[in-house]
């Protein structure tokens, strides 16, 4: 008795479980909503197929959807999105008469209607289940979705797919996860129905009706869940004039004709006119980066694919349509913020985009070569317009932005490799890696120094265990070997995204800025206690106006470095080339430094003119020329420290272009500091200090500097092609591409080998050239005559004591009490 009681008991549990799965009208389970759509979704085509080929009943298989829908969609549709749910059905009933009338055209419009129908229902059910933080129920629904086409230069926003994973994981909440997803999905359904709207609008011009009915009621549907966001950005009223205007669009898809096309060109009208998908203020400043990106890229591309009025390389070409059709998708998204800014500017980027696109596609299709210069005219005209445009928080770099297009370039990179054009792929490499040099690269290194190691090392010469993209491709290597270090690079990349946005300090630029800037400031020091050892007490007035040069001199840098930020930032779109003339142009400078530092012209001319520029002026006679003398050493201070100063801002204009201004600006400060110090260690507290020692110390320092700038400066031209490449088989590491400017191929470590050749040779040409009398020549005064005295030793001057010979004395000459 006890034991039947629990067999009751068991069989009651089994009872209860087996009520709770729901059942089909067969009795079998219910299947998974995403399996049930799927299966309306074939047995519709059946339909149409039956209709087609004129084989069988097409009314089973629209019998067959309907009770498939029943099965597996319509009870929690109809809980959860009802008004989904009842165009669904009523669809369902259209395409089952369509079928039995065998009229392809209705049952094409009727199943462009159910597809879009359970998409809807699909979107508001993976809404709630999120709002409700139910991943388990947001992840299948969600299966059942439109994904924007992917190209190689546009990538989703969000993936909402990995937002709902992250909210499973408990990595994110549920408010974060449902906008994500929202964005996903809303992006996807404008991009998809502006699609959509174009193929019907070519199935019209084809004359292919049950395309065109199909294509014309999935838009509509899909207009469904973007209505709400329309309604919310252009009121209640242009809600229902865009409504009416997709049912017009229904109305006349099954005649086609005028009407159709008039309805169509007012629904693409309204799709372009505002943006679903939610856009944060990072996100628009992102895509508006992209886009000058992708405008200012066509040309550079289709001019390599361009000459003598003929395609000579039509992958290029390809590259530039690709790159226009990438401008045209992000412009597309910033429409309805652009109109509102300026619609006359909007339109006018609206023609020139355009007509890049009639130049660049008739130069593929073979019908008319335009000039690269046209090209180039009028992708400029759209690129200024846009600046003109922008708003401030627009024109910043964003890291974001940079990292897509880093990632859309090695993709691109991939697919050269694939085809085996190891040219386009090295150019695709050097594009990536200037995208992020330029971007993420500069604020990378204060956060991860790390990462940015490892990111650059796969870009270029390895890291680790993986081989750098640049020695591979040099090596035309196998597809695997690069898709290898690719996905290391990309997982870095990620990273990367994920660590930036913490700080923007780079520890490295401002050491090299402080460097420089305390260099240079050193020598203007040196030069300046050189200048006042020999003023005498009764001349203690005149360091005044030499002080007052000085600090003419330092009014005179920072204007001058107003004004190259100025150039600077006109000419900053040309980036990494733009860093490898100015690294030429410190290069000369730096050889013509040298030059003075390390031959006897510097320490016996230069030192020498200041001084007798000097003794001139205190020279003077007071009366009638009081004002000429004060005049006079005001410029000599100026023009003494103002030479130091010009040097420190062309030094600096190079790191400002890699590590920007506030980080270069940090580095001067603490220059500025460490030469204070020493300025004050000289002129305060009157510390004798061995000048002429000092400066060759300093020299020295100089000579470090150029071989650091050779380096960095090749390696420059090397990213923007005007170098070739040949990798060394050596492993350095990163620092000392970093400090030392020290890189693993052949044209940097010529390059600085030549440059340390031609310091250490013209040294030793001069010192040979100076002994041999070839040298400069400079007047050597008559020794003072020797007067022996009472004790036996001699001097220059008869007082029996030998007179102290100033430090700075040139060498060549006897000392001069004003030195």
């Amino acid at each position: 008795m006890h034991l039947s009681r629990r067999i009751r008991l068991a069989l009651v549990v089994v009872l209860l479980a087996l009520a709770a799965v729901p059942v089909t009208a067969a009795g079998r389970p219910a299947p998974e909503p995403w399996s049930a759509a799927e299966q309306v979704r074939t047995d519709l085509f059946d339909a149409g197929q039956a209709i087609l080929l004129g084989d069988g009943d097409a009314a089973a298989p629209a019998r067959a959807a309907q009770a498939d829908y029943a099965g597996g969609l319509a009870k929690p549709l109809g809980r959860i999105a009802p008004q989904a749910d009842r165009a669904a059905r009523s669809a369902l009933a259209d395409s089952v008469t369509a079928a039995q009338r065998g009229d392809g055209t209705a049952l094409a419009l009727a199943r462009g209607a159910v597809r879009a129908a359970i998409y809807q229902g699909s979107y508001k059910a993976t809404i709630d289940a999120l709002a409700d933080d139910d991943a388990d129920q947001a992840s299948g629904w969600l299966l059942i979705r439109e994904f924007r086409t992917a190209t190689k230069f546009t990538r989703p926003g969000a993936d909402g797919t990995s937002a709902v994973k992250a909210l499973a994981a408990g990595q994110t909440t549920s408010e974060k996860a449902e906008l994500a997803v929202e964005k996903d999905l809303l992006d996807a359904y404008q991009a998809r129905t502006r699609e959509i709207l174009e193929d019907a609008g070519d199935a019209e011009d084809s004359g292919f009706a049950a395309r065109r009915a199909e294509r014309a009621s999935t838009a509509a549907g899909y207009w469904q869940i973007l209505a709400d966001r329309y309604r919310e950005e252009r009121g209640a009223a242009a809600a229902r004039d865009a409504e009416a205007s997709f049912d017009r669009l229904v109305a006349t898809a099954g005649r086609g004709g005028k009407p159709f096309v008039a309805a169509r060109d007012v629904a693409e009208k309204i799709l372009v006119s505002f943006t679903a998908a939610p856009f944060t203020a990072e996100e628009e400043a992102r895509r508006a980066q992209q886009l000058l990106r992708f405008v200012n890229l066509v040309p550079v591309e289709y001019a390599r694919g361009v000459a003598g009025g003929r395609v000579t390389k039509a992958f290029e070409v390809q590259e530039a349509i690709g790159f226009r059709d990438g401008a045209e998708s992000a412009f597309v998204d910033l429409l309805s913020q652009l109109q509102k800014m300026d619609p006359a500017r909007t339109a006018t980027v609206r023609a020139a985009l355009t007509t890049l696109e009639t130049q660049v596609e008739d130069a593929a299709a073979g019908r008319a070569v335009a000039d690269p210069k046209l090209v180039q005219a009028t992708a400029t005209k759209a690129a200024d317009t846009l600046t003109a445009m922008y708003p401030a928080s627009w024109k910043r770099s964003s890291n974001e932005s940079d990292l897509d297009l880093v990632q859309l370039t090695l993709d691109r990179m991939m697919a050269s490799v694939g085809a085996a054009d190891y040219d386009a792929a090295e150019q695709a490499r050097l594009e990536a890696y200037a995208f992020f040099e330029f971007g993420p690269e500069l604020y990378l290194r204060s956060i991860d120094p790390g990462l940015a190691q490892e990111v650059e090392g796969l870009i270029w010469f390895g890291y680790q265990e993986h081989p750098g993209l640049a020695n591979l491709i040099a090596q035309k290597a196998s597809a695997q070997e690069v898709r290898d270090t690719n996905v290391a690079l990309g997982e870095a990349l990620t990273r990367a995204r994920n660590t930036l946005g913490q700080g923007t300090s780079d520890v490295a630029a401002v050491t090299n800025a402080a460097i420089i800037v305390f260099r240079e400031g050193l020598e203007a020091v040196l030069i300046l206690a050189a200048l006042m050892a020999g003023i005498s007490v009764t001349h203690r007035n005149a360091k005044k106006p030499i002080m007052i040069g000085v600090a003419f001199a330092f009014l005179a840098s920072v204007i001058t470095w107003v004004l190259a930020q100025t150039v600077i930032q006109q000419f900053a779109q040309y980036g990494e080339k733009l860093e490898a003339i100015v690294g030429i142009i410190a290069i000369g400078v730096l050889l013509l430094i040298l030059n003075w530092f390390f031959h006897k012209v510097y320490w016996t001319q230069h030192i020498s003119t200041l001084n007798k520029r000097k003794r001139r002026l205190l020279g003077m006679a007071t009366g009638g020329f009081v004002s000429a003398q004060v005049l006079g050493l005001i410029v000599l201070g100026l023009s003494t420290v103002y030479r130091e100063g010009f040097e420190v801002v062309l030094f600096l204009q190079a790191l400002v272009l890699s590590s920007g201004a506030v980080v270069v600006l940090e580095g001067l400060a603490l220059g500025l500091a460490i030469t204070a110090l020493v300025a004050v260690a000289t002129f305060r507290l009157q510390k004798r200090l061995p000048y002429k020692k000092m400066l060759i110390y300093t020299g020295v320092m100089v000579g470090v500097v150029l071989l650091i700038m050779v380096g960095k400066t090749v390696r420059a031209m090397q990213g923007v092609g005007w170098v070739p490449i040949t990798p060394l088989d050596v492993d350095l590491p990163f620092w000392a591409g970093l400090w030392f400017g020290i890189f693993p191929t052949l044209e940097v470590v010529v390059a600085q080998a030549l440059a340390a050749v031609f310091v250490v040779g013209s040294y030793y040409a001069a010192e040979r050239m100076r002994k041999g009398g070839a040298g400069p020549s400079i007047a050597t005064p008559a020794p003072a005559p020797v007067v022996v005295n009472g004790n036996g030793s001699s001097n220059g001057n008869g007082n029996g004591h030998h007179a102290p010979e100033p430090e700075l004395a040139p060498v060549g000459r006897a000392p001069d009490p004003g030195d």
